[in-house]
């Protein structure tokens, strides 16, 4: 085997079932009446998810802007975060991708960047005077 090719480890059958479950979900979510509760709101703090599932929702609608206000981290930086990671799951599962997070320093960055960033934001959205006070959900 050349070093070059990845050999599969599951093919297209995990990687559209992955698929599948997302439109399920998308689908289930646009007909519930209600959302999960938000562990961080049991101790009186928006968490940096909190709004995510509204935010969804309203992205699923066709209301970009109302899913912008609910969430813009989630919808800014999360959502095509989580595209993207599809996509590589899916490169990786055809053999076509070595590997789903870049590796070396750009790996170890990218992931510092996206933890300070979920950290930044759930202090900014927490903290109770304007400008910041818009940011909860």
């Amino acid at each position: 085997m050349s070093p070059m090719l990845v050999p599969r480890r599951f093919g297209p059958v995990r990687t559209l079932a992955v698929a599948g479950g997302l439109a399920i979900t998308a689908g289930l979510l646009l007909i519930s009446p209600v959302g999960p509760p938000c562990p961080f709101k049991m101790l009186g703090l928006d968490g940096p998810m909190c709004g995510g599932t509204r935010m969804l929702r309203a992205l699923l609608a066709g209301d970009p802007l109302r899913a912008l206000d609910l969430n813009a981290f989630a919808l800014v930086v999360l959502l095509p975060l989580g595209g993207s990671l599809f996509v590589a799951g899916a490169r990786y599962e055809l053999g076509t991708a070595r590997r789903l997070w870049p590796a070396g320093a750009g790996g170890a960055v990218s992931a510092y960047l996206l933890g300070g960033g979920l950290l930044l934001w759930t202090i900014l959205r927490n903290i109770p005077v304007p400008p910041f006070a818009v940011l909860s959900a």
